[in-house]
């Protein structure tokens, strides 16, 4: 259990608040709480030569029944239709050297798309008991581990991990470890994942109450050749509750996770759990939110309400850790989020087709629309 107690499945519409309760650990970091107010995101499409950020997108943009990929050189403004994608991604995710970007499905599917050329590359997952892909990342520049699921949902109770080469397409089981949702921390080469099971007896206290019980366990390996696995920190609740674990997130220096809890409504319940302080919690913020996060550096990026709003909007908030600065910026309804190499941000909101922002890294929060799309990424 967490040091926090905190309540699940509370509607996400009523929550009006943005819960921040910060215990420090560590030297260095401070706790301070600041405001920002820019303008917040509309509708409006600007040129992206408004943009004064260096550097190129991947946008897939829906075209009929079909999804294109769009390289987006902001700036200048210029774009280039790049490639076809075999499926809606619903997640993309770029290699470390931003070479390629990796697509992943609603179902089984996966592909790699290389980011100069457009050549696509599908991960064939055919003589594989897979149905449905539970969290991917990267390890290597060609290389990806993801969690499989048996079943047509994906949840790491009924998932394994695996590992593919996305040069040569092969893949195979990744040391026999059960579980999905992996993510990769590249500075420190180690790698959290998830598990979960059903209980068949409540622990304490919840014996006597009302069930059945899953547990779900946050695991750490310290490099991806480890003996074994070790526990950071786990979790007991009812089974149709919500998730304790969902998409969390490992910094790039392998210090700190991002973890979200999701109940069954729309709401989320940031931690920032401490790797090496036996999984200490030392930032938790609750609101009616979906989650969207991503890490750049020291810096984690993360939409959630805003503090303090009635009713309740959403926001961005960054989340310094060598400084221990919280900052907060207006938002829209991000379902994704990606940094630059030079902090700036891109957002893809939710909307019919979807909309793709850009904010500054020397103006973060001021959001300038590049078009329609989904699942941007920055690209080399």
């Amino acid at each position: 259990m967490t040091p926090w107690s905190f309540t699940r499945g509370i509607a996400g519409c009523a929550l009006s608040a943005l819960v921040v309760l910060a215990a420090i650990a560590g030297a260095g970091c401070g706790g301070a709480v600041e405001a920002s107010t820019p303008p917040s995101p509309s509708s409006s499409k600007a040129p992206s030569a408004a943009v004064d950020v260096a550097g190129d997108l991947l946008v897939a943009r829906k075209d009929g029944n079909t999804w294109r990929l769009v390289r987006v050189t902001l700036g200048s403004g210029g774009e280039a239709a790049l490639a076809v994608l075999p499926f809606h991604p619903q997640e993309a995710a770029a290699s470390p050297n931003g070479s390629s970007v990796l697509y992943v499905s609603g179902g089984r599917g996966l592909a790699v798309v290389d980011a100069e050329s457009g050549a696509v590359r599908r991960i064939s997952l055919s003589a594989l008991p897979i149905r449905a892909i539970d969290g991917a990342t990267w390890v290597s520049n060609h290389e990806i581990v993801f969690g499989g699921s048996r079943k047509d949902y994906a949840s790491p109770e009924t998932s394994s991990l695996y590992i593919a080469d996305t040069t040569t397409g092969n893949v195979s089981a990744f040391r026999g470890l059960k579980g999905g949702e992996p993510s990769y921390a590249d500075d420190a080469e180690s790698l959290t994942f998830v598990t979960r099971r059903e209980l068949k007896r409540a622990p304490y206290p919840y014996r006597d109450s009302f069930g059945p019980w899953v547990k779900e366990t946050l695991w750490l390996l310290r490099s991806l050749n480890a003996r074994k696995p070790k526990v950071l920190t786990s979790d007991v609740l009812y089974i149709d509750a919500g998730r304790a674990f969902n998409g969390s997130l490992i910094s790039p220096d392998g210090r700190y996770v991002l973890n979200a809890i999701t109940g069954t409504d729309v709401s989320v319940t940031y931690q920032l759990i401490e790797v090496h302080f036996l999984g200490h919690v030392f930032l938790q913020l609750s609101g009616g939110s979906p989650h969207a996060m991503a890490w750049r550096g020291s810096k984690v990026a993360f939409v959630q309400s805003q503090l303090p709003s009635y009713p309740a909007k959403l926001g961005l908030f960054v989340y310094d850790t060598s400084t221990g600065a919280l900052v907060q910026y207006s938002s829209s309804v991000f379902g994704q989020l990606d940094w630059s190499p030079n902090g700036d941000l891109v957002g893809a909101a939710w909307r019919p087709g979807g909309e793709v922002f850009v904010s500054a890294a020397s103006n973060l929060g001021a959001w300038v629309s590049v078009g329609a799309g989904e699942v941007p990424v920055w690209v080399k």
